[in-house]
């Protein structure tokens, strides 16, 4: 099977000593899946849409199973000059839409929501950006991994990502989310192991 997962820097695992990030960890002891990390530092949504395609038509196979997987949204959050958001909730969703849409006529699709962030603005940002998603992809009947909350009250990613760089975890902090998103029952029927 062949995993292509789309997203940002908590894609690509940032500031994982081990450089696996929770993509890497959610999938130890798999061999028989191909990861593709697509994951892109700094990237928000409409990035991401930028070049997706053409980096999964690149990787797509008939031969056997193929799924993608969309994770972003912290970047879309992130504060932008003037106040606001760098992506309006409305510019996030609309982005979404068309990626999970398009994503789907592609291979099975499953999204994964954006984790924590400790300043109050932003952590308010994320949280309904989160709540949107998970009402697009109901709506859409994609899978949606909300692992916001779980991060957040843990208190390790967020105790991480403050010794770090105030945004990325370490190993601790990238295996709490791994933990989550493996045992949740749309991963499993994702990657084939139920």
């Amino acid at each position: 099977m062949r995993i292509l997962a789309f997203g940002d820097s908590f894609v690509a695992g940032v500031g994982d000593p081990d450089h696996q990030g929770w993509l890497g960890r959610a999938l130890a002891g798999r061999p028989e899946v191909t990861v593709y990390n697509l994951g892109v530092r700094g990237e928000a949504s409409a990035d991401i849409a930028r070049r997706w395609a053409a980096e999964a038509q690149a990787r797509l196979t008939e031969a056997e199973p193929c799924g993608i997987v969309f994770s972003f949204g912290r970047n879309d959050a992130n504060a932008a000059g003037g106040g606001g958001s760098r992506l309006s909730p409305a510019e996030s969703l609309k982005t979404a839409h068309l990626l999970l849409t398009q994503g789907a006529r592609l291979a099975p699709v499953l999204m994964v929501g954006p984790p924590p962030a400790e300043e109050p603005a932003l952590a308010a940002r994320l949280e309904a950006l989160n709540e949107a998603f998970k009402t697009l992809c109901a709506r859409l009947k994609v899978p949606y991994l909300d692992v916001l909350r779980p991060l957040a009250v843990s208190g390790t990613w967020l105790a991480e990502a403050r010794a770090g760089d105030s945004a990325h975890p370490g190993a601790g902090g990238y295996q709490l989310m791994a933990d989550l998103i493996a045992a949740h029952p749309a991963w499993r029927r994702f990657i084939g192991q139920d």
